[in-house]
């Protein structure tokens, strides 16, 4: 897979589970990586960690619920690196809560975190990418959004606006040379699931329902990451990628 080496990547929500993995390979490709996450502890140990391995990686502490937060970090980043080639938004929280128990602060953080965050940065990195008429854009979305599953209809929901959010963005900035697109993961071996399934046999039964009879990892992930932010993607535009191990359609 060809990449270009030194590009510079935002990665939002880098700190722990899926975004640290993502996060760790773009350094290790030797491109410059700015963390954002709201975890400011997590966050700079990472970074000095992947400066201390070679890597060339800065934190910049966010909150992705406040425009003003998010702005003010991204702008930073981006003028620290001198520009911005992609941006991963790997932001996300759930929690398993029936419909009728659904209260309405977690409904709205919910939102605020999966899908106003996603707003905030992609908005903090448009100006940027359009003056460079390139970059792309990688959501981290969910298969919830179509089977409706991942805790409630606030995950559900928050998951689903991503996929629209995507496609409104891929008509206003392709034609600068934006790409965006969405990897869809379920069943991820990671903190959420775990939160999720804290019963082991509830999760060994998870397991035999996936087609591969394995869960996946923050590599099958983060894989798909590293491809859609490559130049062998740069005809893909508008896509939601699953992975799922087959769960979904099977």
């Amino acid at each position: 897979m060809r990449v270009l080496a030194g590009r510079r990547i935002v990665i939002v929500g880098g700190a722990a589970g899926i975004g640290k993995r993502i996060t760790e390979d773009f350094c290790r490709q030797q491109d410059i990586v700015a963390i954002t996450d709201r975890n400011a502890e997590a966050g700079s140990e990472l970074a000095a960690q992947l400066r201390e391995s070679g890597g060339q990686a800065s934190f910049y502490s966010m909150d992705v619920c406040s425009w003003e937060d998010s702005r003010t970090a991204i702008e930073q980043a981006i003028l620290d690196m001198g520009g911005v080639d992609v941006l991963v938004y790997s932001a996300g929280i759930t929690r398993r809560v029936p419909f009728e128990q659904l209260e309405w602060d977690e409904w709205k953080r919910t939102l605020a975190v999966n899908l106003t965050g996603l707003f905030h940065a992609a908005k903090a990195v448009a100006p940027k990418m359009i003056e460079q008429r390139s970059g792309a854009i990688v959501i981290i979305g969910s298969g919830s959004a179509i089977t409706g599953s991942g805790g409630g209809v606030h995950y559900a929901a928050s998951k689903g606006g991503a996929f629209g959010f995507m496609r409104t963005l891929v008509s206003e900035l392709g034609p600068h040379g934006i790409r965006i697109n969405t990897v869809a993961p379920r069943v991820i071996e990671s903190e959420m699931l775990s939160r999720l399934y804290p019963n082991p046999a509830d999760l060994e039964r998870l397991k035999e329902s996936i087609p591969l009879r394995r869960l996946g990892t923050v590599d099958d992930v983060s894989n798909i990451v590293q491809f859609l932010s490559s130049e062998e993607s740069g005809y893909i535009q508008g896509q939601v990628l699953i992975c799922d191990g087959g769960r979904t359609y099977s």
